[in-house]
């Protein structure tokens, strides 16, 4: 808009240039097509609604509430338009495809707080979509310069009792060049729906759900989030979000807030939210019943695993005995959350497994984290050291003499080691026609000649680390994990077959050291506080290094020295020196328009080279 298009859409000023507003005009003809509440709107308040990214042309329409009528509309629709659902209920047995940059508005209210929301169930939507394949009830693709807003929707269980495949029911995506900044899912109510996982953000997307009441059946679980395309859609898997600083503090997460997450009451994964492809998020000011956070890490497939997070100002409430959380890569900030019923066992609200460093994930596209993969820093000079390029230092090797499908234990008569000096080392059977063959995990104490290693049981593992008398096996050290608990930001991986852009080949890439920190995480009734925990013997993620548990007596939602001092701008991509606003721009209304900031600092190509450039040197334990 040119100054002369401008000044036509202006009011008339006065000779001290104050406008002056034909006091005759009609209020309401100012905010019909904004869907404005004010029932006054000024011109001047109008031309700034253009110059916000509202369009003057936005309209409203009135949908009979079935998902055809929806979809109908939608198409006929414009950026910046509305849709309206009627109060009633109505069966969707389709998918509903947005591709625009709309809102979707029911009249479903969430009154209260979220620890005892008032919900008005005025327009239910029933799922009676298909259950095969990954069809969903809701899918939402936007660019980077269009917002989306689904507000005042009830979603319940339709006719079918069967749960319906794939991820995500309610999938937000966007795979622009810049991130989508602009997505709100406000005043819902997801009824125990027969869904696996409800909402799915993915692709380069951020945005917040508040006040929604999500409650979940036994498999169900309540967000999977996801970062895909990060960086643009030339960056796959979490791969761009690997490559960039954590951004604490700021609004390049997917934020829930506000929210109350009900678990079923019999399974303690019920209700959980979990994470794929460099996935970055926040939880806040949330109620929590029989659910939690939980994460993928960097394990089996091509996908990345949890990149960073934040979980600040929730309450948890267990009536069933209750896990630890689990996060299984990157770094995270927990403070100022309080538990209430059964308490976590151990004092410890989040278990920090490296899973790569077991057999958990048979085949890896990473390899298994046992001292020997190339995607980690493993000790080649049998000194605590590594460089590049060297081969996996071989600390001991043998033969198994009595085992009969040990699960757990290795013994060699011909041994005679001393105890524990291979704890935090790890095993590898090398038997080619062994079922454990090239399959590898952590040793956690050792005899003369036995040694106890980390057995990983669960029927998701097609192969388990078993042996038998006449198995040989190699002992190995890894001293960092790729993408482990307490590491971040690295080199861009490339590719289906992946590679480290800076070698061109699959080696370590550089993660650097960003810590977890804990404070204020209290279990209200005895006062205790909870922290981070680690396995014993789990060769990495060490205290005191990759993870601090500063413990309680802070004051409330303050940032600890120790935790600004060390997410400087130089680690973190911008100094933290505190939470980003709450409640989030998008629910205040403060929220600048699509495209006015950007999501990314990744590596330039002046880097990517200057990197390049880099002298290769030994890369001690702890770096």
């Amino acid at each position: 808009m040119n100054a002369n298009e401008l000044k036509k859409l202006l009011p008339p000023t006065d000779r001290n240039g104050v406008p002056s507003v034909d006091d005759t005009a009609n209020p309401d003809e100012l905010v019909a097509n904004f869907g404005i509440a004010s029932p006054q709107v000024s011109a001047v308040a109008f031309v700034m609604l253009i110059l916000s990214g509202f369009s003057a042309l936005a309209k409203v329409y009135d949908s009979d509430g079935s998902a055809g009528s929806v979809q109908a509309l939608h198409n006929a629709a414009h950026d910046g338009d509305t849709i309206t659902l009627p109060a009633g209920t109505f069966s969707w047995t389709a998918r509903l495809n947005i591709t625009k940059g709309i809102t979707l508005q029911g009249a479903t209210t969430i009154t209260g707080p979220a620890s005892n929301p008032t919900i008005t169930d005025a327009t239910i939507i029933k799922d009676d979509t298909p259950r095969s394949g990954s069809t969903g009830v809701l899918s939402v693709r936007i660019n980077a310069s269009q917002s989306f807003r689904l507000t005042g929707i009830t979603f319940t269980a339709g006719s079918s009792t069967s749960y319906a495949a794939g991820n995500g029911a309610f999938h937000f995506n966007s795979t622009d060049s810049s991130p989508a900044m602009s997505v709100r899912i406000d005043h819902c109510h997801f009824d125990s729906l027969y869904q696996g996982k409800l909402i799915w953000t993915n692709g380069w997307l951020y945005g917040v759900a508040d006040h929604n009441v999500l409650d979940c059946r036994k498999k169900t679980q309540s967000f999977l989030f996801s970062l895909s395309t990060y960086g643009g859609p030339s960056k796959q898997f979490g791969n761009g979000s690997w490559a960039d600083y954590p951004y604490y503090g700021t609004d390049k997460f997917f934020f829930v807030e506000d929210c109350r997450i009900n678990g079923d009451g019999t399974n303690e994964l019920s209700g959980n939210s979990d994470t794929l492809n460099g996935a970055r998020y926040v939880f806040r000011h949330n109620y929590w019943v029989n659910a939690q956070p939980n994460s993928h890490g960097t394990e089996g497939g091509l996908a990345r695993g949890v990149r960073a997070y934040e979980v600040y100002d929730n309450s948890f409430h267990w009536t069933i005995a209750p896990p630890a959380a689990g996060q299984r890569s990157g770094t995270s900030l927990w403070h100022d959350n309080t538990w209430t019923g059964i308490e976590q066992g151990g004092r410890h609200h989040t278990n920090l497994p490296n899973f790569r460093e077991t057999p958990a994930r048979p085949k890896p596209v990473w390899g298994i984290a046992d001292g020997t993969s190339s995607w980690d820093v493993n000790d080649t000079e049998g000194n605590g050291t590594s460089v590049e390029g060297h081969p996996p230092f071989l600390f001991e090797s043998g033969t198994d003499t009595s085992s009969v499908n040990s699960q757990g234990v290795l013994h060699d008569s011909t041994k005679n080691w001393v105890p524990n000096q291979w704890a935090g080392y790890s095993i590898r059977n090398t038997n080619p026609n062994a079922e454990g063959y090239n399959l590898g995990s952590y040793i956690i104490s050792n005899t003369s000649n036995t040694i106890t290693y980390y057995y990983y049981p669960a029927s998701d593992a097609a192969r388990h680390l078993i042996f038998n008398a006449g198995d040989t096996y190699q002992i190995h050290r890894v001293l960092i994990m790729m993408d482990q608990n307490g590491r971040g930001k690295a080199d861009q991986v490339i590719g289906n077959r992946p590679v480290n852009w800076r070698t061109g080949r699959a080696s370590w890439p550089q993660n650097a050291l960003e810590p977890c920190f804990s404070w204020n995480n209290v279990y209200t009734p005895n006062g205790d506080v909870l922290g981070f925990n680690t396995r014993p013997a789990q060769p990495t993620t060490k205290p005191n290094l990759d993870y601090f548990n500063l413990g309680g007596g802070f004051p409330a939602d303050t940032t600890p020295a120790a935790v600004s001092s060390k997410y400087t701008a130089a680690l973190n991509g911008v100094a933290y020196t505190g939470t980003f606003t709450y409640p989030h721009p998008l629910v205040s209304g403060t929220q600048p328009p699509p495209n006015a900031t950007r999501g990314s600092s990744n590596t330039s190509r002046k880097e990517e080279k200057k990197l390049k450039k880099k002298k290769r040197r030994p890369t001690k334990f702890g770096e």
